[in-house]
Formats: C-alpha cells, sequence, structure tokens
C-alpha cells in the first residue's frame, strides 16, 4: 500500500539530508508520496538531490547552537528555551500538515516536535545521550533523562547505528532511562556507494556543517593545504550554485552532487573532515581511511573523535593542534571501521521498523 509520509530533519549542518536521502529514495521509488520539511541548507540540497520525487515545505527553523566563540553545550543550554518554544510551534505545524494531507506516517531525523496524534511517529537519532563538558555524569543523567522525556511521544526511536561494536559509542549505548523495546539498532546509514575504482586523489576535504564554524575550517585547513603533496579535492559544503576552481595542487568544489561525491570519495585515499557522525558513517560504509577535526566546543564531536581513535579506527586532532602534514601520516597507521553490514541491509531495516515492509 503506497502511502503519505512526511519526513522531517533537523537543520543543523547537512548531516541529517545527507543519511536521509537513501532511505527517501527508497520510499521514493516504492511509490510512496514523500512531502519533506526541512529549512536552509538541508532543503536546497535535498531539493536539488531529489527534484520532483518529493515535495517540501519549509520548517519552523531551530536557532543554531553553534558559535565561534561559545561552545556548543552552554550555547544550546542558552537557546533551550527558545528551542522549546519552536518544539511546541513545530508540533502543531506538522499536525496541520498532517491533517491536510492525509498523513500515513511521520519520520522525524532528530526533530523533536515532528509528531502527531494523527499518524504513527517514528525518530531517527544517534544522539540519545548527550555528552557534557569533562564528562560530567550528573550533567549527563539530567540530559539523557531529558532526551528521553522528549522521545517519548514517538513509537520508537531508529539508531543508525550497530547494537554491538558500535561506532556511536556511549551517544546511543550504556543508557539508563530508555526501554530496551523502544530503540532499534538498524546499522549505518549512508548516501555513498563503494566502487571499484583506481585510488588517484591523495587526499579529500570534506568540509561541512552550519556556520560560522564551517568557514573556520576551511580557512584553517586552506591555511596548511600547501603542505602536502599528491592530488587534493575539496568540498566546500556550499549548496546552491555549482563553482569548480583549481587552486595549486587541489581542485575546489563549492559542493558535490551524488554522482560526483561518490566518484571523488571512492577515488579518494583518505578523507579529512570533521568528526559529525554522518561522515563517520559514510568513511565505513565505503571502507575509507580518515582523519578528523572535531568542531571546537561541540562535545558530541569531540567525544566522537576521541572514541574512534581509543578504538584505533580513525586519527583525530583538535582544530587548534592541526599540523596537517604530520596528522595525515599519523592517521595512515589506522585501520579504519568495518561494519558488520551496510546501508543496503540498514535500509530494509528501518523500512520493517517503521512499519512499511
Amino acid at each position: 500500500m503506497n502511502m503519505k509520509i512526511i519526513y522531517s530533519l533537523c537543520s543543523w549542518g547537512l548531516g541529517h539530508a545527507t543519511r536521509g536521502l537513501p532511505v527517501i529514495r527508497r520510499l521514493i521509488k516504492d511509490g510512496h508520496e514523500v512531502i519533506i520539511y526541512t529549512s536552509g541548507r538541508s532543503l536546497e540540497l535535498l531539493r536539488s538531490e531529489l527534484g520532483n520525487g518529493a515535495r517540501y515545505i519549509a520548517s519552523v527553523p531551530y536557532p543554531s547552537p553553534y558559535s565561534a566563540k561559545v561552545g556548543f553545550a552552554w550555547r544550546f543550554l542558552k537557546n533551550a528555551p527558545k528551542i522549546m518554544k519552536i518544539i511546541k510551534e513545530e508540533t502543531k505545524d506538522i499536525a496541520k500538515i498532517a491533517q491536510e494531507n492525509k498523513i500515513d506516517l511521520i519520520i522525524s531525523d532528530s526533530r523533536f516536535g515532528s509528531h502527531c496524534k494523527f499518524a504513527p511517529s517514528y525518530l531517527l537519532f544517534h544522539q540519545l545521550r548527550f555528552i557534557a563538558p569533562f564528562r560530567l555524569m550528573p550533567a549527563e543523567i539530567v540530559t539523557e533523562y531529558y532526551n528521553h522525556y522528549l522521545q517519548d511521544k514517538f513509537e520508537k526511536i531508529i539508531v543508525p547505528d550497530f547494537a554491538e561494536n558500535s561506532l556511536s559509542g556511549d551517544l546511543s549505548h550504556n543508557l539508563k532511562f530508555y526501554k530496551k523495546e523502544k530503540i532499534e539498532y538498524i546499522g549505518i546509514l549512508s548516501d555513498f556507494e563503494k566502487t571499484d575504482i583506481g585510488e588517484d586523489i591523495d587526499f579529500l576535504f570534506s568540509i561541512s556543517g552550519p556556520e560560522p564554524t564551517r568557514t573556520i575550517l576551511e580557512e584553517k585547513l586552506f591555511s596548511q593545504i600547501n603542505l602536502l603533496k599528491g592530488n587534493i579535492a575539496v568540498a566546500l559544503g556550499k549548496p546552491g550554485k555549482f563553482t569548480k576552481e583549481v587552486i595549486g595542487n587541489a581542485v575546489v568544489y563549492s559542493f558535490l552532487e551524488k554522482k560526483r561525491r561518490d566518484e571523488l570519495m571512492n577515488r579518494a585515499k583518505m578523507v579529512v573532515s570533521r568528526s559529525g557522525y554522518t561522515t563517520v558513517m559514510d568513511v565505513a560504509e565505503i571502507d575509507k581511511k580518515a582523519f578528523f577535526i572535531p568542531t571546537p566546543g561541540q562535545t558530541e564531536q569531540v567525544y566522537l573523535a576521541k572514541h574512534l581513535e581509543n578504538k584505533g579506527f580513525f586519527h583525530s586532532v583538535k582544530q587548534r593542534k592541526l599540523k596537517l602534514d604530520y596528522d595525515t601520516e599519523v592517521a595512515l597507521q589506522y585501520k579504519g571501521f568495518k561494519p558488520p553490514w551496510k546501508t543496503d541491509r540498514s535500509v530494509e531495516k528501518f523500512l520493517n521498523a517503521v512499519g512499511i515492509n
């Protein structure tokens, strides 16, 4: 039976949009009517990738928790009252859309207000516990309980990770308040596809994330990119008008649509990027070496980078200590992550979890 589905996505960076693409494409392929609910660059990206395959409604935007000077955790707490107000507005917005379009199912990627009583609602989410600065246990207990409370409106929480041998570590494991039957681990989700192609790009820089941190990383990397030898490709993560220019031994793209993104990622010997969870899943999907530079003050990325380094999967370094020539050499010694299964199987598990298959 074909269904009418709202697919709602958080617009903090492009990671939620890109990891949602394999699921959304499958829903469209299977004949379901999909309404995309997001905003900003995420909306631009999904519209450019999916075209007329879906409908688009601009979402109520969450205030950005990112800043050049203030840490993520403190800015998030400062914005919490605004976010709670917007979540209430979002819930009303979603209810109206669901009623007017006779929606059968709601899928929300990290938007706590995208649910309603008119249709079963499922939350795709990997950060069930917010990592506190300095791993302060009382703070993490409070944030996990708070997350648990906000997510109680959903039928189930679908985690893009593995129950065992996980990528996300304490972000979605070793939990205190969640019922086991409420959580389903489906495996990684990535819009990349591994292909049999020669690796003729020595370094692929994937610069993404919300502003102003995206631009700060861009400036930091370009100040040291001349230290590297070999072929270099740079994706700036700026959807909109496509541009391509050659700077020294680097080819710089404003953004990469799926075909070129898949090609360059497969051609790359190493990926250099933020340690956003979607990027981590991407490099695992196509078996790549990687070097991560977590966003300063963003405790999720800082924890994830450290967790992956401690496991021996990927090297990482703080942005202020970055030495590109040295760090990329060190990163080659790490083993990478071999997932138990990949996105094709994860999509099937996702569809089963939301009751479509």
